[in-house]
């Protein structure tokens, strides 16, 4: 890309365009982020606003629109820096490192113009220069408030550690300091504690990966948070809420660690009593779900058969129509029942009679296609849909089904006959003709000596 000269009028119109991805580009580069990390100095929308309002009056004073000392908010900036205990040589790298940012764009972008870098580079370091004094005069007001206020510091110190559970390490995680409520929670004196290391109150159950974590984060000088269950000296475990701070020294070396917990050794009690009390609902809800489906199946079955009852074949019934009339589908009907049942009840006994209706159903069911639906109409009654099936094969099928019934031998009585109506579904019936007219060809076949196939047309049969 051709470099193109940029003027102070472009370079500020480029200022203002760009002026998120500067930002952006600033905080997120690796020396800024090693600053703020190393002193805790958290990335909130409240402390992002000041970063964001500053580098506003970077660019503006940039522009010639403001003067140091007209940017208010500076102050906000350097009072943020100055919580956070960051050096002045700190505050130089940020200020560097913010005019760096802008000229990574420019070259991105690619502008060139010596001017606006000589431009740049003299109205940064006379930044940086206004911000070293600012940056020293709040240092110094600073110190004589904590001076004043140095018996306040101490009381609130005091009562994180009456509230709080606390402990201090050396960097190796040798415990150097407990308090009251450490030693009252873990069941340990403190003189029990002190040079020893921090895993003498580990519980075995704690996954080992979740403390390689926590030392991972505070080793890279960063806070961690998290739960443990730690270990009492009785056996008995607890739990606590912590919160480990890595504590650095000038040169930003760790010198101790500090841990603050809360016992929500009871919360998470309540919490797995709760979770087992779910666990037991869900156990109970499946299987109540699980009985319904058993109690809705069995509404659906021959209680003898197993097949399809009338009830649900009704239900059937009525949606193969509706597929017929949407889908101009066929769909046929076959209703047979056994010849001379009753002799057979009154000559074997009921139990062999409901031994054959089983052994029927049986055979049946093996010989349907998985599309038609073979239910027990009523007694020794039975009816078959067959969706897709024309006339001619609706009798080709029971006359098939006729054949194999009468070649079979039952257990108790050999062999038997049976006798069927079959009917095809015309589009100017309805569900009682059609299957009147069924009915009616099995009243043919049992009127014209039974053992035989009789179908219906146009709701005559013939």
């Amino acid at each position: 890309m051709l470099s193109k000269i940029i003027n102070v009028s472009e370079f500020a119109h480029f200022l203002r365009v760009n002026r998120n991805s500067i930002i952006e580009h600033w905080m997120e580069s690796s020396q800024v982020q090693n600053i703020l990390h190393k002193h805790s100095l958290p990335i909130v929308e409240k402390n992002t606003k000041i970063f964001y309002e500053f580098c506003d009056c970077f660019i503006s004073i940039i522009e010639w629109n403001l003067t140091v000392a007209e940017c208010e908010a500076r102050l906000n900036f350097l009072k943020l820096l100055n919580n956070h205990h960051i050096s002045i040589a700190e505050l130089f790298t940020l200020i560097v490192k913010l005019k760096a940012s802008i000229e990574y764009f420019i070259y991105k972008n690619g502008y060139l113009s010596e001017s606006i870098e000589i431009e740049l580079e003299n109205i940064s370091l006379n930044i940086a220069n206004s911000l070293t004094e600012n940056y020293l005069e709040i240092q110094d007001s600073d110190m004589d408030y904590k001076s004043e206020h140095s018996n306040l510091l101490n009381e609130y110190k005091r009562a994180v550690d009456i509230s709080n559970i606390v402990s201090k390490t050396n960097p190796k995680g040798i415990i150097t300091y407990v308090n009251d409520k450490f030693c009252e929670i873990s069941g340990y004196k403190e003189h029990e504690l002190i040079g020893k290391p921090h895993n003498i109150i580990r519980h075995p159950s704690m996954d080992p990966s979740a403390f390689k974590d926590l030392w991972d984060t505070i080793k890279s000088k960063r806070p961690w948070h998290g739960v443990v269950t730690n270990m009492r000296k009785d056996g008995k475990k607890y739990v606590v809420d912590s919160t480990v701070i890595p504590i650095l020294d000038v040169d930003g070396d760790i010198i101790e660690y500090i841990a603050v917990r809360h016992d929500i050794t009871e919360l998470e009690d309540t919490k797995e009593q709760l979770r087992n009390i779910n666990e037991a609902m869900k156990h109970k809800v499946e299987e109540l779900y699980s009985m319904t489906s058993i109690l809705e199946k069995q509404a659906s079955l021959d209680s003898l058969t197993g097949i399809y009852n009338r009830m649900k074949f009704e239900e059937i019934f009525s949606q193969e129509l509706k597929n017929v009339n949407n889908n101009d589908q066929k769909l046929s009907m076959i209703l047979f029942d056994i010849d001379h049942f009753k002799d057979i009840n009154d000559t074997y006994g009921h139990q062999v009679g409901d031994d054959i209706l089983k052994e029927i159903t049986e055979l049946i069911s093996k010989n349907i296609k998985i599309q038609d639906t073979f239910a027990r109409w009523g007694g020794e009654e039975f009816v078959i849909l067959l969706p897709g099936t024309s006339l001619d094969g609706a009798v080709m099928f029971a006359e098939k089904l006729r054949v194999l019934i009468k070649q079979y031998q039952f257990t108790e009585v050999g062999n038997m006959t049976t006798s069927f109506g079959v009917g095809t579904y015309e589009e100017y019936e309805n569900k009682a003709t059609f299957f009147e007219k069924v009915d009616k060809a099995l009243y043919l076949a049992k009127t014209r000596g039974r053992n035989r196939v009789e179908k219906a047309l146009y709701n005559c049969v013939s």
